[in-house]
């Protein structure tokens, strides 16, 4: 479980997250595992990622063999990156797309925040792209990081000092968010 939160003010976006882990209903904090970031690099964007562990893994071979295909520019580049992602999780890395009997279209079992120079947007799991206009949180410690966001966005003049706020809150108060905060900061265009 995780908690992911991107927050814009002042001409910077921050995109934090925790760094905990849960595997079979145990938390693993990042003392006992290496690769504890659940923020990917994507040319000029950044990629968090919550949920299965194994999307990280897979988002990772993703961006290293088709960098060129990964326009995380605006919503629409974003959904046809997805939507290109989506095919290559089916055909390469064997991902289970049915989640249930009313689904609209295939899942691709992947949540993200995704943040760059021109904003924050959101990426579900059927490619749904949502753009957001100060901040948004994700994982299971969303709710916290949401009021803790709304609570302070308007008190704190740092994009920085907001994320982690949120980002602690959880880690506070959400028993599968923990500490240590990993941070990206980006200069809006």
């Amino acid at each position: 479980m995780s908690i992911l939160v991107a927050v814009k003010k002042h001409g910077e976006i921050v995109i934090a997250s925790d760094s905990a882990q849960t595997e079979d209903g145990m938390i693993v904090n990042a003392e006992y595992y290496a690769n504890n970031n659940k923020i990917l690099s994507c040319g000029e964007s950044y990629v968090g990622l919550v949920g299965w562990s194994c999307t990280q893994d897979i988002m990772e071979s993703i961006i290293r063999e088709h960098a060129s295909k990964m326009k995380l520019s605006n919503r629409a580049d974003i959904f046809d990156s997805f939507r290109f992602i989506h095919s290559q999780l089916k055909d390469e890395y064997f991902i289970e797309t049915s989640e249930d009997k009313d689904q609209p279209v295939e899942s691709s079992q992947i949540a993200a925040l995704i943040v760059g120079p021109s904003g924050i947007f959101e990426i579900e799991s059927y490619r749904t792209v949502t753009e957001y206009n100060k901040f948004w949180a994700l994982g299971s410690g969303k709710k916290l990081g949401l009021g803790a966001l709304e609570a302070v966005y308007d008190r704190l003049d740092s994009a920085e000092e907001i994320a982690l706020t949120a980002i602690k809150a959880a880690c506070a108060l959400d028993d599968a968010c923990e500490e240590p905060i990993h941070m990206h900061q980006i200069t809006i265009n």
